[in-house]
């Protein structure tokens, strides 16, 4: 029996030109006439096609122009990241005052920063896998109303257990709208057009992000610190209000029986309980339990081991995984990912540890800290623009990844230039620096995976991009923490200083400058004290340089592929504002490669 042959391909519906409907005609009728003539056969060596080859020589789209919808659209998604990203950076500044009007310890104080990273972190691919059944404006609304929740829930704590409720269910929210806006891009804009307009929602997620701390201790210095959550509500009203207005998509018409039918329950249970253990073990190591401990050593295994379960679930035994093991198919994208997570990492690092400087060693208050941070947020947002406008004309990202990464390994170095008499010159020229590195990266990185993606795999690669850029967040805190807490530790045993300010350090901070300074027999002399916590942050940036310079040597072996790539999501747009040619209606269409067996001889 010949056999039959159905090529694979993921290729827009409408409009389609004659020119191509002609190409594939011959070249079907091709393998036919070959199939017939040779007989089945299995395929040789020569003519296995190497995955990346067919990744970057697939055909271009034609131009594209954005429509009124997809910028109104785009615009808000702007401004309900913006709030999100300011969510999560704010209580930096603020933490001091908020722990000591709740009588919370160091460690309270600690979670009510790490359960909003760790609930945003593990909520990620849950709603990413979901949008794709349920659709995006559904995943949209409910995680805009988990955020509303949670911050509603902060305003009215009267303890910590409460706020630290709070801000959990705030980071579900926060994790779901980040990634569903992500994914709303790979709907609604080609490749080569998005990391312009991504620019324009990272402009919003950059300015909250870094604008947070400078907010947060004006807030706490004016007014009670509940107004930090009570500023959210104007913007999750506006969101909840756009979202069914804006967002007419239209996910694949199905039963709701059909769609319950494709969650994978098993994974997703699996991940979420092995990647919530996981994370609050290296959070809690060093600052609520010992690292040594049976506690972190018991949980990091299971968390671990529930990991790589779901690595082997998600791999063998469903049909529509969770985590697509496609994305990680050559050295290009798994380098890519692996700059995604140290980028997230070093990023929050620096986010939260280098307003700890400032009001630990030089004694600024917290409006200061967050004044303070201004030269990153002044560069990281114009850098970030910029670099998206030239990956879009340029069609090439390798250029801005390499720049990028560079400026953000010498930004680490700048600051081992930082201890207690550093000049505002030179700690403002590494935050310069580091704003406009972080603001390259931010971009470019954010489409090298897209790019990379085998067809079909667009929408899962800007998944995983996201989810692993906010998993190295997460883990940033906590390598700093843990780097910060045992070299500053060590450096106070040296100069005989009680180690357990080292373990306590925000509430020493505060006090830092009021110890008796000069000679004395006072064995905690303020210089004693303050060399030990610059020795302490000098730990932290030396880190952050060694993991920042291996990113930007790994760069190099990063592979160009093309931009030009048609929009391959099964979400539409209904009354789409844009023009009818440059937004085609999207299917995807699943042609598999069927054999017959060989006759028995």
């Amino acid at each position: 029996m010949p056999a039959q042959v159905l090529l694979t391909e993921h290729m827009a519906a409408t409009p389609s030109t004659p020119e191509a409907e002609e190409r594939a005609s011959r070249s079907a009728e091709k393998a036919a006439s070959s199939n017939s003539t040779t007989g089945p056969r299995e395929p040789s060596h020569e003519a296995e096609v190497d995955t990346e080859a067919q990744v970057a020589q697939e055909p271009a789209v034609p131009e594209w122009q954005i429509g009124r919808q997809e910028l109104h659209i785009i615009l808000s998604l702007t401004v309900i990241n913006m709030v999100v990203a300011l969510d999560s950076s704010i209580i930096i500044t603020a933490l001091k005052t908020m722990t000591v009007a709740l009588g919370a310890d160091t460690t309270q104080g600690f979670w009510i920063g790490t359960s909003y990273l760790l609930a945003s972190t593990v909520a990620m691919p849950p709603v990413a896998s979901l949008s794709e059944i349920f659709g995006r404006p559904a995943c949209l609304l409910f995680s805009l109303a988990m955020f509303t929740l949670g911050s509603a829930l902060c305003c009215a704590a009267g303890g910590v257990r409460l706020l630290l409720a709070g801000r959990a269910v705030q980071g579900v929210g926060a994790g779901g709208i980040w990634m569903v806006s992500l994914l709303l891009l790979t709907d609604l804009v080609p490749l080569r057009h998005r990391p312009k307009w991504w620019a324009v929602i990272s402009l919003g997620w950059a300015a909250g992000l870094l604008a947070g701390p400078l907010i947060g201790g004006a807030i706490v210095q004016r007014t009670t610190w509940r107004w930090i959550f009570g500023i959210n509500f104007p913007f999750c009203a506006f969101g909840l209000l756009a979202t069914p207005w804006l967002l007419p998509v239209r996910p694949r018409a199905e039963s709701m029986r059909a769609k319950l039918a494709r969650i994978d329950w098993i994974g997703g249970a699996l991940f979420t309980a092995s990647l919530t253990l996981s994370l609050f073990a290296l959070s809690s190591a060093g600052i609520q339990f010992a690292w040594s401990s049976t506690e972190i050593t018991t949980t990091l295994v299971i968390g671990f081991a529930g990991l790589v379960a779901t690595g082997v679930w998600e791999a063998f035994f469903v049909k529509e995984p969770m985590l697509k093991h496609s994305l990680f198919y050559s050295w290009s994208s798994n380098i890519a990912y692996f700059g995604g997570f140290v980028q997230g990492l070093v990023m929050y690092g620096e986010n939260y540890y280098v307003p700890f400087f400032f009001q630990s060693v030089k004694a600024t208050t917290p409006l200061r800290a967050g004044i303070n941070l201004l030269p990153a947020l002044l560069f990281v947002i114009p850098s970030g623009a910029v670099t998206g406008a030239l990956v879009s004309r340029c069609n090439n990202y390798r250029y801005a990844l390499w720049l990028g990464w560079f400026l953000v390994t010498l930004s680490c170095g700048l600051e081992l230039l930082w201890d207690a008499r550093v000049s505002t010159g030179v700690w403002a020229a590494a935050l310069i620096v580091m704003g406009v590195g972080h603001g390259i990266v931010l971009n470019a990185q954010t489409f090298t995976c897209q790019a990379m993606a085998q067809p079909g795999d667009m929408a899962a690669a800007a998944a995983m991009y996201g989810f692993v850029r906010q998993l190295g967040s997460a883990v940033g805190v906590c390598v700093g923490s843990t780097t910060w807490q045992n070299v500053a530790a060590l450096k106070m045993a040296w100069e005989g200083l009680p180690v357990e300010i080292a373990y306590h350090a925000e509430n020493y901070a505060e006090g830092l400058h009021r110890l008796p300074g000069g000679e004395g027999d006072d064995p905690m002399r303020r210089e004693q004290v303050t060399d030990a916590f610059v020795f302490g942050f000098l730990g932290v940036w030396q880190v952050f340089l060694g993991i920042s310079g291996v990113v930007f040597f790994l760069t190099f072996f990063v592979r160009h592929f093309d931009m030009d790539k048609a929009i391959e999501s099964e979400h539409q747009l209904e009354n789409s504002g844009g023009n009818g040619n440059s937004r085609p209606r999207i299917v995807s269409r699943r042609l598999l490669l069927l054999r017959s067996k060989p006759p028995a001889e």
